[in-house]
């Protein structure tokens, strides 16, 4: 799409139901009640009391309101599994042993830049938000006057507007507001437009109110804004922005390039989660001890004003009081409910197996159903296994952007920055987040050895399966010295000629 129109509907009409969505899933993102309860009343619901608990428009009842915050515990779970430690981002021959010297410096190079940009911390708030909000854009930016190395950054799905051909990003609206002024009643929104196709990047400022983008004003009426360039020829050949989804298909919109966030259809579930608790701690402070006595026994409060009785509960010794026998009416009554602590802990912990679940993950990846174990690596593995299928489904698309855009790191280093230097596309081997136990593989080694059903080779292989040729190599040379099983070459007879 092209930059938006003047006073054009903000955003889009045609992306009104999408953005809902987003500020829903944003809200449970954020663990804020007053976020969650302000989007769900705003939403439309069964009109009746047993509609969504957030739902309720009732002050009095939204101060009993618990929040768990699971919606944020998944998300973080996700960008774990993703990123418990960096990826490794390697030129493709850079290491080989007859490897040239544009590959080297290419290696060396891209090594500096994702150190300088931090791009670890990067990587977790792309997975996290990408959890939650089904996607998140990654872009390239540079700034000579700060530094000498290409920027990456993160922009949130509900801060831009992608246009997409045959599943493809083609090009991409950013946007953000800068500021907001009150001016003889009214809301006006400044919003820094930055819009990206292939070789070229536009920046714009608008005014408008929440629902318009109101009109274009010049770039350096704002400080943020005023030392961007309205026009920007990039000289690449292609978008320097690449959408990463969180999985596909989208359930929600199907056919949808969009991806499909975690919290896509629990929406009710975490819903019910709040509302159990919220029941579970109404239960509890219902069951505080409370006595019922007349008014007799209370205490005169003088200093109020109004001439209201009160019963101090803080004071152990209590001034006897001048009064016969008590009567019926002078009896003391004690009161205190019972808190059905087991109902409610039961249905919460069913009601936080279904959302993980739901959202592809096993319970054990929060910390649930391990009583009492102490499991391996490969038996850890067997009941993680939900998880790990979830992060290779995610570990497909993340990797196939983060080779995108560190191709377009280097080449915005070379063709913008003027860094010398060959262009190549890096590829992204992802670290494993559960280890194989070297115990186990041990254990396996000896049992091939036991069995004589496998060469020193291949045992080597398999308890080092991140070694290269050279160093396996190596390693059977040393065990076959040590073990005294070394095999000299046979010995030729001498030449005798024509003999």
């Amino acid at each position: 799409m092209p930059l938006p129109a003047q006073n054009e509907e903000w955003p889009p009409r045609t992306w009104r139901e999408v953005f809902q969505k987003y500020a829903e899933w944003a809200a449970w993102y954020s663990g804020d009640p007053n976020r969650l309860a302000t989007v769900h009343s705003g939403m439309v619901y069964t009109p009746t009391p047993r509609g969504r608990f957030w739902a309720k428009e009732l002050k009095e009842e939204r101060e009993t309101m618990l929040h768990v915050p699971i919606a944020g515990d998944i998300a973080s779970v996700s960008a774990d599994l993703l990123f418990s430690e960096p990826p490794v981002f390697t030129i493709p021959g850079a290491t080989a042993e007859k490897a040239s010297r544009d590959e080297i410096d290419a290696q060396e190079r891209l090594d500096e830049i994702v150190n300088k940009n931090d791009t670890f911390s990067v990587l977790l708030e792309l997975g996290e938000t990408a959890a939650a909000m089904s996607g998140a854009f990654v872009k390239v930016n540079w700034d000579r006057a700060l530094y000498d190395f290409p920027i990456l950054s993160v922009v949130q799905a509900d801060a831009a507007i992608p246009v997409f051909q045959w599943g493809h990003l083609r090009e991409v609206t950013f946007y953000q507001v800068i500021r907001e002024e009150q001016r003889h009643g009214e809301t006006y929104i400044f919003r820094h437009v930055e819009h990206h196709e292939p070789g070229s990047i536009q920046n714009r400022l608008y005014v408008g109110t929440r629902h318009t983008i109101g009109r274009e004003i010049a770039l350096e009426q704002d400080p943020r804004t005023e030392m961007l360039e309205p026009d920007i020829a990039t000289g690449i050949d292609d978008l320097l922005v690449r959408y990463v989804p969180n999985k596909r298909p989208n359930r929600l919109w199907r056919g949808s390039p969009l991806g499909q966030g975690d919290y896509g259809g629990v929406e009710g579930l975490m819903d019910a989660l709040d509302e159990t608790y919220t029941s579970w701690l109404r239960d509890i402070r219902l069951a505080r001890a409370r006595i019922i006595v007349p008014e007799v026994y209370l205490e005169f409060d003088k200093e109020s004003g109004e001439g209201q009785h009160f019963f101090d509960i803080d004071k152990s010794v209590f001034a006897g009081l001048n009064m016969g026998p008590p009567g019926e009416e002078q009896k003391i009554t004690l009161s205190q409910f019972d808190v059905r602590a087991k109902e409610h802990r039961e249905t919460s912990l069913e009601l936080l197996d279904r959302i993980i679940s739901s959202a592809g993950y096993s319970p054990q990846s929060f910390g649930l159903k391990i009583e009492g174990r102490a499991e391996s690596g490969t038996a850890l593995r067997a009941r993680e296994r939900k998880s790990l299928k979830t992060r290779q489904k995610k570990q497909v698309y993340m990797g196939r952007a983060l080779a995108d855009i560190l191709e377009l790191v280097l080449r915005v280093d070379v063709e913008i920055l003027g860094h010398r230097g060959v262009v190549f596309r890096p590829e992204v081997e992802f670290a494993d987040s559960l280890p194989d136990d070297p115990n186990e593989a041990a254990e396996s080694v000896r049992t091939l050895f036991m069995a004589e059903s496998a060469s020193v080779d291949t045992r080597v292989r398999l308890l080092h399966p991140d070694w290269d040729e050279d160093r396996v190599d190596e390693e059977v040379r040393r065990i076959q010295e040590e073990r005294g099983i070394m095999i000299a070459p046979p010995e030729l007879p001498p030449d005798r000629g024509g003999e």
